[in-house]
């Protein structure tokens, strides 16, 4: 990824705990907390449960889940004004599967991992060692899948390949998530009216003058992370040669 930094989030159907993991630490973020349903004071715990308006009890405790992924969606939007960062997701195998079902495309595709992890007990070293074990795991077949179904959206107008079709569509605010060969390194402009990058200083002639960009690739994956696009870095052998330098994958299609 762009960033060796990390957002875990640890949750079961009543809580929710954010850790920001670097290589070698993980720091805690303010975390939240849902009621989760009880039997009222003069009332059976088992009113509403199965045999008593299991239909209803059922309906509140899903009900309950939505508006506990959504508290979670919007504390990771929180975060996400600071920093575009890879996404663990662990907890309890059915609190994961709901936040991640719940996880808009751009979230999604900075998915590194689902663990089992209980957000109780964890601790900070806990999640860094998970994090860690996600991260070698599943690069790989991230960036293969990435890159794949960015080989696939190419003839359709929803990804594009190479620097100078991507920094066009980055310009145009289209990229959702933009890949970056390892390694990649050239200089470029940026067009001062339009703000856009570009490669050469002619395409700017419209655009007012052309500033000196020593770092191109370094700039995109700052642009792209100020439009809340995800950025990974493909660094598997098998799979960087099927990227031009940069590629992306597109919000929509011109």
């Amino acid at each position: 990824m762009a960033t060796e930094r990390v957002l875990a989030i640890v949750l079961d159907r009543a809580h929710a705990r954010f850790f920001d993991v670097a290589p070698g630490e993980a720091r805690e973020l303010d975390g939240i907390g849902s009621p989760a349903m009880r039997g009222g004071r003069f009332h059976s715990d088992r009113q509403g449960g199965p045999g008593w308006g299991e239909r209803e009890y059922h309906g509140r405790i899903h009900e309950e889940e939505r508006r506990h992924v959504r508290r979670i969606l919007s504390r990771i939007a929180q975060l996400e004004r600071r920093a575009s960062q890879p996404l663990l997701v662990a907890g309890p195998k059915t609190s994961v599967a709901a936040l991640v079902r719940s996880l808009p495309s751009p979230l999604a595709d900075r998915l590194i991992g689902e663990v089992r992890l209980n957000p109780t007990a964890v601790t900070p070293s806990i999640v860094r060692e998970a994090v860690d074990a996600a991260r070698t795991r599943q690069r790989p077949a991230t960036e293969r899948a990435l890159v794949m179904k960015m080989r696939r959206g190419l003839g359709t107008g929803r990804s594009t390949n190479g620097l100078r079709e991507t920094l066009h569509a980055l310009g145009r605010r289209q990229v959702r998530t933009l890949l970056v060969v390892d390694g990649t390194r050239l200089s470029g402009f940026r067009c001062a009216r339009s703000h856009r990058l570009a490669l050469t200083r002619s395409e700017c002639e419209e655009e007012g003058p052309a500033l000196r960009v020593r770092d191109l690739i370094r700039a995109a994956e700052g642009d792209a992370l100020a439009q809340n696009a995800a950025v990974v870095i493909v660094r598997d052998p098998g799979t960087r040669t099927e990227v031009d330098g940069l590629a992306a994958l597109l919000r929509w299609s011109e």
